[in-house]
């Protein structure tokens, strides 16, 4: 459920560091760090390094796709 959270975050935001992921889900950094790098691997977002923090966004290529999933989870 996690996850769903984090892209549910992600589809609202442009992109946001892990701290601050952690902070609006209120999730322990490590965890949200791993559930990040597992999102990574599955090419559901995408990070990069800036101003010594890493900052995830929705992968651009999916991102369409992502928020239409997204919509459907949340109907149900």
């Amino acid at each position: 459920m996690n996850r769903i959270r984090i892209l549910k975050l992600l589809a609202h935001e442009k992109e946001l560091p892990v701290k601050a992921i952690s902070d609006k889900l209120d999730i322990r950094i490590k965890l949200t760090s791993q559930h990040l790098v597992l999102l990574s691997h599955a090419r559901f977002v995408q990070g990069k390094g800036k101003l010594g923090s890493v900052y995830y966004m929705l992968h651009p290529k999916l991102r369409s796709e992502v928020q239409h999933i997204l919509k459907k989870l949340i109907r149900e």
